[in-house]
């Protein structure tokens, strides 16, 4: 990289003939410039510049190696150009990541939307419960639900997602309708894995906290196994209300404990350093802000 800078140097000084009018050109002191050509000279071996009170020139040696640096820098200049350029295009592979359900359902059709608005764009969805490592898997903007954990990743709070706990009828009338959330120890839980704390649970009704230990027979790490074992009557669990209001409006579900609140989950935008960011990611990260909390349920 330093003997890239010091081509540069060396090209600005040949062309403008003059140390200070380099320095001028480029922002950094004349100092500056002479030590860069000296540590170039004493890199390459050989004597590049003629210099005189009045006047500066190459060497034989000097204007061969000018040649050369020319083309280099201006190679340079071009892949910066190209670079820079494509930075604010609607062009090349857009990748996001998100959970199943939420990317199946929602995430998808935004997607589809999206790239119908940019055709010059390509876009990949990568579906997976488990937290996918962004930088690995080259993903521009991840969707995730509940909780962050990259400190090195940037986030965009998108839209709230309530939790609501409930059952199928089938299961509230072989084993009861909690009333209070102390009843709840005694029934059968879903567990859902990838929670934080998937045993305890905190329910909060007029600013008064009800935490509980659950047990259950049935564990999964993906939250749509949470929903079909609700479904199927094996016992209750609390999901995001984007997963269960469908089935809870139709009457597949009950809604247990309504006055209750048992939390909520954050649905993120996941990306990295801002300084990089291309068109492309920004611009998908507004639109999804803009359209995603119109489309979930409350």
């Amino acid at each position: 990289m330093d003997d890239l800078r010091r081509m540069v140097i060396f090209s600005h000084v040949v062309e403008a003939k003059s140390f200070s009018a380099a320095a001028q050109r480029l922002g950094i002191a004349k100092s500056a410039v002479s030590r860069h050509i000296a540590l170039l000279e004493k890199s390459v071996g050989v004597r590049l510049l003629n210099r005189t009170t009045r006047s500066l020139n190459l060497t034989e040696i000097g204007e061969t190696y000018y040649q050369g640096c020319a083309r280099i820098v201006a190679e340079a200049e071009e892949v910066t150009r190209r670079i820079s350029t494509l930075q604010d295009q609607m062009s090349g592979t857009l990748r996001v990541a998100s959970p199943i359900v939420l990317g199946k359902r929602y995430i998808a059709p935004l997607l589809a939307d999206f790239v119908q608005q940019h055709q010059s764009l390509h876009v990949e969805l990568v579906l997976e419960d488990q937290m996918v490592d962004m930088v690995e898997s080259g993903i521009d903007v991840g969707v995730r639900v509940g909780w962050l954990k990259d400190s090195m990743l940037l986030a965009r709070k998108i839209a709230e997602s309530p939790r609501l706990l409930c059952a199928s009828p089938a299961y509230i009338e072989r084993m009861g309708k909690p009333e209070c959330p102390e009843q709840l120890a005694k029934h059968d839980w879903i567990i859902f894995s990838l929670l934080p704390t998937p045993y305890h649970w905190t329910f909060v009704k007029n600013r008064s906290e009800k935490r509980i230990q659950v047990k259950g027979k049935v564990k999964t790490n993906n939250a749509d196994a949470v929903r079909s074992f609700l479904l199927n009557g094996t016992g209750l669990a609390a999901l995001s209300s984007f997963l269960v209001a469908d089935d809870i409006k139709n009457g597949r579900l009950v809604q247990l404990l309504p006055d209750y609140n048992c939390g909520s989950a954050g649905i993120y935008a996941v990306f990295q350093d801002r300084r990089y960011q291309q068109a492309k990611v920004r611009l998908f990260i507004d639109y999804i802000n803009d359209q995603f909390a119109d489309l979930l349920p409350g």
